[in-house]
């Protein structure tokens, strides 16, 4: 008599993803809303979430692992319905107040739901209650106006070669709802690899970045360029094609190092995402930078 053993559902192969995180860098269950997230993430259709990524936040000698983000399919409708749900549910505690003004102001009356072709949600999770937050990115394609849009909403100053740029380059606008009712946009100007390394923009980035921002980019795929009133100094994303690449362009600390170690041993895709502020790179040692690393599921590329 022959036993088959049944492969994990889908769904537990998620939670374990999440769970493996929280085990390596002491996140407890407690940490509010955890729990509550876990239980989204458990509920969400098999089909709908392309990957999960995990995240650390490096400050110096301290770090902030409590991040996990879902990509997940269209039909944004659906999603967005799914993701206030939770939302409400976290709101449901004493002492965490969201503000979702930036986010019903971009959505608008005539919001097109058929332009987005990828959306997220996750968490970033602290100690304090009022530095936790809830986090949502839209991806779409072809929508100008929503670009102006999020660029009125950030209010920040940003010269006319930025703005005509990121009206070309910017797919994905990201929202950040604090529990004490603060609320961010960013938008990201996205460059692929034949993209930046096409001469003209070539020429466009040396003149406005110096060669320790460029370095990476060796070994990247895609560059984005965070861009929000919160940060005065613009987050840097490179999306690695390999992760083992890491430690041949970023000099960081020992904090860093742990993170990226317990990475280096687990099924996760070979590509990762590094967040790094460009004073950060001119220093000697890198000490404050985000480390992202995914899993797929479905077969699906996030």
């Amino acid at each position: 008599m022959t036993s088959t053993i049944q492969a994990p559902s889908l769904s537990d192969q998620r939670l374990r993803f999440i769970r493996a995180h929280r085990q390596a860098f002491g996140v407890e269950t407690s940490l509010y809303p955890l729990e509550l997230f876990e239980d989204f993430i458990a509920q969400l259709d098999d089909g709908s979430v392309v990957a999960l990524e995990a995240s650390c936040k490096i400050e110096a000698d301290r770090l902030f692992p409590a991040r996990f983000l879902a990509f997940i399919k269209p039909p944004f409708k659906n999603s967005l319905a799914q993701t206030l749900k939770f939302y409400h549910q976290v709101e449901n505690r004493v002492g965490v107040q969201l503000n979702y003004d930036l986010l019903q102001q971009f959505l608008g009356t005539s919001f097109d739901f058929s332009k987005v072709y990828r959306s997220t949600v996750g968490v970033d999770l602290r100690q304090n209650l009022a530095d936790s937050s809830l986090k949502m990115h839209i991806r779409f394609e072809d929508y100008p106006e929503k670009i102006v849009q999020a660029l009125a909403l950030d209010r920040s100053d940003y010269s006319d070669e930025i703005r005509a740029i990121a009206l070309q380059t910017v797919p994905q606008i990201g929202f950040d709802f604090y529990f004490d009712g603060r609320s961010e946009i960013e938008m990201y100007l996205e460059l692929t690899e034949d993209q930046f390394q096409q001469p003209h923009m070539r020429a466009l980035l040396e003149q406005s970045f110096p060669q320790a921002v460029l370095e990476p980019l060796e070994a990247s795929s895609i560059f984005h360029i965070g861009l929000s009133k919160a940060n005065s100094d613009p987050v840097l994303y490179y999306q690695l094609k390999d992760k083992d690449d890491l430690l041949n362009y970023f000099t960081v600390n020992d904090i860093a190092h742990k993170v990226h170690g317990f990475y280096q041993h687990q099924e996760v895709n070979p590509e990762m995402w590094v967040g790094v502020a460009q004073q950060e790179l001119l220093n000697t040692r890198i000490d404050q930078i985000r480390l992202y690393y995914h899993q797929s599921f479905n077969g699906h590329k996030h």
